[in-house]
């Protein structure tokens, strides 16, 4: 999905305004006009302390909100900025880089990059021509992948200074290596470098000296923080739905899957609890058309499905949720454990729901609860499963566990679809813009917690 155009000028604006000294890598030819999802920009070391706050500034100045930093290097962070006009949502993800170094050796330095700059006909900087030739080839290269779009970029980077290019490639590359790729740029057949990838970056990674052993362990022991950090503040997040057959969860969850897909590095869908992938052998449940057709088990046998339950949560959200939003992953429950508290009957359970409450607090619980509330009247003019008495019985009992839940907001699902979604974008939002300003040491420079 490309940026918002508006956003990117605002960013470009905030850069100006605070004096920092940057360049627009790569994929910038149509900028501001259509603007890349990831907008990857260097600054020098010194500055990058100030990153974030700029960026906070520059959602500010747009309405906008700062809601999401991932360290995916210690030289490199993924930033979001989300502006919501109450009809949609856009995005802007800007990508900070210092020195580009990688396994251990230092490709460009920033200091020497952002030096010989130049700017662009729409007022904003980028590399000359040869540095964002040489970047764009060794991040390629090093990633072992060139699609054809990535290869008419290369080559265009290539033919505004094919001298100082071919210079370059002398520099990073032995000669055999940099003779065939010179060779492939000036007959504009960069795409036939796919054939030699694996071979091209064995001999990058030959030519280039390795940097110094205190640096590289420095570089380490950055790293590992960096991870740990990640461990212990993961940069996803995970959402349940709750509420009765009828509410609209389905309806909801699309929606949010799309809104939101360009404010984490994937979305993944589950029905009721973290369980594995399809690989792994284990069937998804198929829709529940009759949900009290089935009669309940016994006590006893309610009680081991209980235990099964329950300890199917403890492992999926160790071998499966968690993961998963440590890796900047939006995580969206159709259903959670507290569902059976709610309609017990649905889960053939007959034992006491003081059994359930009890485990139940042992239960990892989503970052987001929400609980999509309507009178059962409404309920039943979309979908009558069960009777009127059931249905009023379901909606006490699903407003009954919010005392209970961690993070949980009660939604108006009386309402129409687009009014629902932007109230459960809202506090979304609002979430990671908080968890953002909390991870960057930033005020919330957009909207009050208060709102």
């Amino acid at each position: 999905m490309s940026g918002d155009p508006r956003l990117f000028r605002d960013l470009i604006a905030a850069f100006d305004r605070h004096g920092l000294r940057y360049c627009i890598l790569a994929g910038y030819d149509g900028y501001p006009g259509v603007v890349a999802s990831d907008v990857d920009f260097m600054v020098v070391p010194a500055d990058a302390a100030r990153v974030p706050a700029i960026l906070a500034d520059a959602a500010a100045s747009s309405g906008a909100r700062l809601i999401q930093c991932v360290a995916h290097e210690t030289t490199a962070a993924w930033f979001v900025i989300a502006h919501d006009d109450c009809r949609s949502l856009s995005f802007i993800q800007p990508d900070l880089s210092t020195d580009y170094r990688r396994h251990g050796r230092l490709w460009l330095a920033a200091g020497d990059v952002v030096a010989r700059r130049r700017r662009h006909p729409e007022g904003f900087w980028v590399p000359s021509a040869a540095d964002s030739f040489i970047y764009y080839l060794i991040k390629k290269l090093d990633k072992g992948a060139l699609s054809r779009a990535q290869a008419d970029e290369v080559t265009r980077r290539f033919d505004e200074d094919p001298d100082a290019a071919s210079s370059l490639l002398q520099h990073h590359f032995d000669a055999r290596s940099a003779e065939l790729i010179e060779r492939a740029m000036r007959s504009g057949n960069a795409k036939s470098l796919t054939a030699f990838i694996g071979t091209l970056r064995r001999r990058l990674h030959d030519h280039t000296p390795a940097e110094a052993p205190l640096l590289r362990l420095r570089q380490l022991a950055e790293d590992a923080l960096r991870i740990a950090d990640r461990l212990r503040r993961p940069t996803g997040l995970s959402i349940a739905f709750l509420g009765p057959d009828g509410c609209g969860k389905s309806s909801v969850i699309d929606r949010l899957q799309s809104e939101l897909s360009d404010a984490f590095r994937r979305v993944e869908y589950q029905h009721l609890r973290p369980r594995p992938s399809a690989a792994s052998g284990e069937a998804v449940p198929a829709a529940v058309v009759d949900p009290h057709g089935r009669p309940r088990r016994g006590v006893s046998g309610s009680a081991l499905k209980l235990l099964h339950f329950w300890s199917r949560y403890l492992s999926g959200t160790i071998r499966w949720t968690y993961p998963r939003v440590v890796s900047s992953t939006l995580v969206i429950f159709d259903r959670y454990y507290h569902d059976l508290i709610a309609d017990p009957c649905r889960y053939r359970y007959a034992a006491p729901l003081a059994w359930a409450r009890l485990l139940g607090r042992a239960v990892p619980q989503p970052d987001l609860v929400f609980i999509l509330d309507a009178p059962p009247e409404i309920i039943q003019a979309r979908k009558q499963e069960v009777p009127f008495a059931e249905s009023a019985r379901q909606r006490a009992a699903y407003l009954a566990l919010v005392p209970h839940l961690r993070a949980a907001h009660v939604i108006d699902a009386a309402q129409p679809l687009g009014k629902v979604v932007a109230d459960v974008l809202g506090i979304v939002l609002m979430r990671l813009e908080a968890r953002a300003a909390g991870r960057l040491d930033l005020a919330v420079l957009t909207h009050g917690a208060g709102e």
